[in-house]
């Protein structure tokens, strides 16, 4: 969802005369921060089922912690920061009450592979879970579906205000000539 965020605020920025070229214009500081928050991530999801418990409750709210210091430290782009801070919010309290994995709906299995289902089923995919009776809060669970080819998959609530997020954040670090003030201000 953050990809698809991502190229929508490019082609709308491009189209309307907007540079990435006017980075500094927008006024981003520690721009590293949530590089690293992702990287801590995608360790997390690197441990088999097994321990990732115990990397998920250190590794994953690290990573919330940087991405939250990044949003502080840019708080002046206020929609920027608004969305992503809720987007970040909803998912690491959704992961957080269901054992550090994210659920994901039920409808999922049925445009799963059967390989993928049995996996998710079975808890062997890191950082995710089936979810079931006990899950707690799936209403901001994985339980959105993207038909979009290549973007095809499961989005949270936190998902997409994250992908709102991104975009104007883009929006400000391109300022396009031809967007109202309202859309390009991040």
């Amino acid at each position: 969802m953050l990809i698809l965020g991502g190229l929508l605020a490019l082609a709308v920025g491009w189209y309307a005369g907007g540079r990435l070229s006017r980075f500094e214009g927008a006024g981003l500081r520690l721009l590293l921060l949530p590089v690293l928050a992702l990287a801590l991530q995608r360790a997390a999801a690197l441990f088999s089922p097994e321990p990732y418990s115990i990397w998920g409750w250190t590794l994953l709210p690290a990573s919330y912690l940087l991405l939250f210091a990044f949003l502080w430290f840019n708080r002046h782009l206020r929609k920027t920061a608004l969305l992503m801070g809720l987007g970040s919010l909803c998912n690491l309290a959704v992961i957080a009450v269901n054992g550090w994995r994210m659920p994901v709906a039920r409808s999922a299995l049925a445009v799963l592979s059967p390989e993928g289902a049995a996996s998710l089923l079975a808890g062997r995919v890191p950082m995710y879970c089936a979810a079931g009776g006990s899950t707690r809060l799936l209403f901001l669970g994985d339980i959105f579906y993207c038909p979009i080819p290549f973007f095809q998959g499961f989005a949270s609530v936190g998902d997409i205000l994250l992908a709102l997020g991104l975009f104007f954040g883009l929006m400000a670090v391109m300022n396009p000539e031809r967007l109202p003030r309202w859309l390009k201000a991040g």
